[in-house]
């Protein structure tokens, strides 16, 4: 199977004036709602969809309401076209309710040339883990189906240290993060890809504490900063502060030959977190 191609397919938008409808594909789904990234791709997809910039290098997204299988309605508004750059929002409606909104500024990326420096080296994680050693991203030794569908959709490999529900390691010991090795066979990844990647691993709170039910994604802000030169990339996400529930989450996406191509930082949410920590035994 051509994972990449199945990817592309999936975010094909029927012409649009202002607008159009569109079936949700449910192979991007965790359960029976679609996952983040991929959603966030979809709006992304739709946004240089009507604009002369193709690529949304700085994009925020709003998880304002569920979203169920079936049909939603994308709207698109543009806020701004230049020479340089342009942008816009993008709101997906479904019963007459805003349940997901992007706003982004595009530009070309293979045009676009100034000053480097400040460089994001690729984690050492990278470097002195043995990349045989990574797990499959699988959940089913859990609980069968456990795995959700999105998942399925690419190669995902994560480091051993944080395959959280194939080791037994103490709090103390573990941290709230996950890196992985991922691919979409058949493409280098673009910069829809990197939409989805950018949301694409579990809540990172798991590692450290285990399962902790649905634990969603409030805000996701993405960055793109160039294309990946290589068919496979390096994701590390980590997690910090933890207040009243709530924390935030930050991605850094590095593809093979060391560039730093995409980040994203999330506000996520541990829902009735004393509850559940209390139930493990974590806080009194």
């Amino acid at each position: 199977m051509n994972q990449y191609k199945q990817f592309q397919n999936a975010l094909v938008l029927n012409e649009f004036d202002k607008g159009c409808n569109y079936e949700l594909d449910n192979r991007y789904f965790v359960g029976k709602t679609p996952h983040g990234g991929y959603l966030n791709a979809l709006m992304h997809k739709a946004l240089i969809s009507k604009l002369p910039h193709s690529s949304a290098i700085s994009s925020s997204v709003q998880y304002l309401d569920r979203i169920d299988e079936g049909e939603v309605y994308i709207d698109v508004e543009v806020f701004k076209i230049s020479r340089g750059s342009s942008s816009g929002i993008v709101k997906i409606i479904q019963d007459d309710r805003i349940c997901c909104t992007f706003t982004g500024t595009c530009t070309d990326l293979d045009v676009i040339d100034g000053f480097n420096d400040l460089e994001t080296p690729i984690s050492q994680l990278f470097n002195t883990s043995n990349h045989e050693d990574y797990i499959k991203l699988n959940y089913d030794m859990i609980s069968k189906g456990f795995t959700p569908s999105f998942i399925k959709q690419l190669k995902c490999v994560i480091h051993p240290d944080h395959a959280w529900w194939n080791r037994s390691i103490s709090i103390e010991d573990s941290e709230a993060r996950c890196s992985a090795i991922l691919e979409m066979e058949g493409g280098i990844p673009d910069q829809f890809c990197l939409s989805f990647y950018a949301d694409i691993l579990p809540p990172v709170v798991t590692n450290k504490y285990g399962a902790l039910g649905w634990v969603p994604t409030i805000t996701l802000t993405t960055f793109i900063r160039q294309l990946p030169t290589t068919k496979r990339v390096f994701a590390d996400f980590k997690a910090r502060d933890i207040n009243k529930g709530y924390f935030e989450q930050d991605c850094n996406i590095w593809d093979l030959n060391g560039n730093l191509v995409a980040s994203s930082r999330q506000l996520t949410r541990i829902l009735k977190s004393e509850e559940k920590l209390k139930e493990k035994g974590i806080i009194k």
